[in-house]
Parts: C-alpha cells; structure tokens; sequence
C-alpha cells in the first residue's frame, strides 16, 4: 500500500511512488512534500486527460508565485526530477530542462552556551508543569525528555522518533539508531543522568513496546509539530529565535569537540571519532559542524555527564 499525501492529480500515484523512490535512496525527501504539492495542485487545475508534461506546463510547475533565489532553485530541481523520474519509467511526453544553479547555504546554526542551554530545559518544564492533569501533560512531558536526548546525544530528529523501546541498552547505556540517513545504522552513548531520565519517563509513561515517543493519538511524532513547540519555547524564554531544532544536534557536536580537546586529545582524532559518531557521511560533513566554534572561549565541561549538567533535576550528576 502506498503511503498517501493526499495527491489528487492524474499524476497522484506517480508522487507517491516518487516519493518511496527517493527515500529508498537514503534521502528523508519530507521538505519537499509541499513542493510536490503544488506541482500536484496545479497539475490538477489544468484537468489533464492524460499523462503529459509540455513545455508550457513544466514552465507553470516552477514559477511558483513569482519567487527568485534559493526557493526557485530548488521548486525548480523538484519539478525537474519529477520529470525524469517519469521519463526514466517509460512516460512519454514528459519534458523538462536541465537548468543548473549554484545554491549557497547562507544559515549559521545557533549555538547555544551552557547558561542559554539552562534556560532552554528549564523553559520547557516549566510550560509542562503548567499542563499537569491535563490532557497535553504526556506530549510536553514527552518532549521534555525528547529535546534532552536531541542535546545530549547529537540525534536527527528523524532517528529519535522512531527510537523503539528495544534499541535501547540499558545496561551499556546505549542507542541502537537503525537505518537512518542513506540507510546507515550506528550506536550512541548517553550518560547515567540521561539514562534515569529516560528510565524514568518510560516507567511514568507506562512503555512496554513499541515507540518511545508518541504523540496524543499514540501514533509517532511529527517533525512539524516538534518545529512548532520548539519555536513557541524560544519565544517564552527569550532566546534566539532563528534557531532550528537540529541547531541542537550542531550543539552537542560543538560541546564534545571543545570538551575532547580540553582533556587533550589531538583535533583530527576527535574530528574522526565525531564523523562516526554523528553518522555523517564524510569527515568534511563534520567539518561544517565545527565551523562555528569559537576555540577560544572558555571551556566548562569536564567530563561526559557533567555534559548535560543542570538539565536533569533530581539526579545525581556525580555519577
């Protein structure tokens, strides 16, 4: 059965198929949804009879309400594979161009200190405090621990929804990510203070199988729905706004960077052991990580469960 977006052109099931294609290469293809859609709503305004893409429809496809720059650049690469997915299926009368362009990521992550950090968690306890007995307390209490795990663990968001109650090890404290970005699994540690936290929520919780996340209707999170939350605790507790939840992943590798060579080890080795760790696809992946370190301000971590110090009240953080 396919997965359904809703599509409702004569195109709908060609999206869907696209769809499973492009992630079967490894790739999340999620941002790209609202691209297809409109490629889908137009398509379906114009009544085709048949399976046909002309030069005039292509041209209608990607001149979406007149938008220039990176946004045009990348409607453009959408609708463009779409037609050669098409194509390379054996549809006929499917054109497209092979337009080039040079997209420049102009985003600098946010890098929280240790002091902002503080201020994000305790934020988020606080707004969940405040829904206790109520219906919504389980979703807030869920993110509470989510968005710790994010931080503390350097997870994607994508792999930390679909964690299951049986990729954790307990016992070697220890997260079994399977098959995530370009269908690559690995292992991530998380510190005693980490591990109650989350002993913790699955007991209160009452987790016996399954996802460890899930939201009101017991389903898995949205990545959407997680952007939202995120976006409203940065305005209650007056931080940086323009920071995207994976700023927190950007976070965790910068912490561990500076915290590797303060107990002196050597940059390339740590670079190394963070592109394992991460799941990034080349050292130079990493790199970009670490570009916005600043290597000479003054390090406050000391060792790996000091890492996530202040975040976790009522543990003990000397353990």
């Amino acid at each position: 059965m396919l997965d359904s977006y809703n599509f409702k052109s004569i195109f709908k099931n060609e999206f869907n198929y696209f769809i499973k294609y492009k992630r079967s290469l490894g790739l999340k293809y999620e941002n790209e949804i609202s691209r297809l859609k409109y490629i889908d709503n137009i398509l379906y305004e114009l009544n085709l009879k048949s399976k046909i893409i002309t030069k005039e429809i292509f041209y209608k496809l990607v001149k979406r309400n007149n938008m220039q720059g990176e946004n045009y650049a990348r409607q453009y690469g959408v609708t463009k594979d779409f037609c050669k997915y098409l194509i390379s299926n054996e549809y006929k009368n499917i054109y497209y161009e092979d337009k080039k362009f040079n997209i420049i990521n102009n985003y600098k992550p946010v890098i929280f200190n240790d002091k902002e950090i503080k201020v994000l968690f305790q934020t988020i306890d606080d707004y969940k405090e405040n829904y206790i007995d109520q219906k919504y307390y389980q979703l807030y209490y869920t993110y509470s621990i989510l968005f710790r795990l994010l931080y503390a663990c350097g997870l994607r968001v994508s792999e930390v929804i679909k964690i299951n109650i049986n990729d954790i090890n307990f016992e070697e404290n220890t997260i079994n990510i399977i098959d995530s970005k370009r269908h690559t699994s690995r292992l991530v540690v998380f510190s005693n203070s980490m591990k109650k936290c989350l002993e913790d929520y699955i007991k209160l919780s009452n987790i016996t199988d399954g996802l460890i996340f899930r939201n009101t209707r017991n389903n898995m999170l949205d990545s959407e729905s997680m952007r939202q939350f995120y976006k409203k605790i940065l305005k209650l507790s007056n931080l940086n706004n323009k920071s995207h939840i994976h700023d927190l992943r950007h976070c965790f590798c910068n912490k561990a960077f500076n915290q590797m060579l303060e107990k002196g080890y050597d940059e390339n080795v740590v670079i190394v052991y963070l592109y394992k760790y991460m799941g990034h696809k080349s050292i130079y992946e990493t790199e970009y990580y670490l570009h916005f370190t600043d290597y000479n301000k003054k390090k406050i971590i000391k060792t790996n469960d000091t890492f996530s110090k202040n975040l976790y009240e009522g543990v003990d953080l000397d353990d």
